[in-house]
């Protein structure tokens, strides 16, 4: 069901997309460059304060290289996500107008913001690939499977827009709290460290983290050169349609509510 909306209305949905791209560089003097330059920018950053400053191997061994290198593939997924649950419960309440108009479809907007938060996410992703590619070498085969680890996590990241966005309209705070939780999410999730130095109950609980195992499964292709757990992946997507599915309903069930709420 919740993919049948945005299908029905895909010239309208391409058309906020392609607006959401451009909103972000209007006015600036880079324009698109800026896709390029800031996660560049992170990954120069994150690898001269850790892999530099603080001496951080991965795993306790290796170079700086391979470490910035690890640092920045789990850095896509995790902004991926945070990008999309940071900016979920302010989606209705800063369109009010789109609140107003009976016949706009509001669910859209949670599309748009989990397909322009993808398309950002494969950029950084080519920006890794070129950068490896410079400063180590060309990548294994295996890199050709992490669109489709990236993709396993589309699903989801519409549950995000939708569930959030939902309730960020009931309960203004809401947009404190994931500010808030996703600089907690940072932290614990594995992306300054490697899971296998963590042991016991602590590990358990990192692998309950829902990123934990896309970003696992991205640095293995990227890093490692092995194949992915493809039913892994073929189970999170399915999970994460199942999710989504229920956020859409959610969605639904609280859509006559936002006009006297806005």
């Amino acid at each position: 069901m919740q993919l049948r909306v945005p299908l029905a209305r895909w010239g309208l949905l391409s058309e906020l997309v392609r607006r959401e791209f451009g909103a972000s560089q209007r006015g600036t003097l880079g324009g698109g460059a800026w896709l390029l330059i800031q996660p560049l920018f992170l990954l120069a950053v994150y690898t001269f304060a850790f892999g530099v400053v603080l001496r951080a191997r991965w795993g306790g061994e290796g170079d700086v290289e391979t470490y910035g290198f690890m640092l920045f593939a789990g850095l896509i997924v995790f902004n991926l996500f945070a990008e999309c649950f940071r900016s979920a419960p302010t989606l209705i309440t800063d369109n009010p107008n789109f609140v107003k108009k009976v016949v706009f479809p509001l669910e859209l907007l949670a599309c748009v913001l989990a397909i322009a938060s993808t398309g950002r996410a494969f950029i950084s992703l080519c920006v890794w690939l070129v950068s490896y590619t410079l400063i180590v070498g060309f990548p294994t085969v295996s890199v050709l499977y992490a669109p489709l680890i990236l993709l396993a996590f589309f699903p989801a990241l519409f549950g995000v827009g939708w569930l959030f966005s939902a309730l960020g309209t009931v309960t203004r705070d809401l947009k404190q709290i994931a500010d808030l939780v996703a600089h907690a999410m940072l932290f614990v999730t594995p992306v300054f460290y490697s899971i296998d130095i963590i042991g016991g109950v602590h590990q358990s609980i990192l692998l309950l983290n829902p990123l934990t195992f896309i970003v696992q499964q991205l640095r293995l292709v990227l890093l490692v050169g092995a194949t992915p757990d493809l039913l892994g992946l073929a189970i999170y997507f399915a999970s994460g349609v199942f999710f989504s599915a229920a956020c859409y309903l959610f969605f639904r069930r609280l859509r006559p509510m936002f006009a006297d709420l806005i």
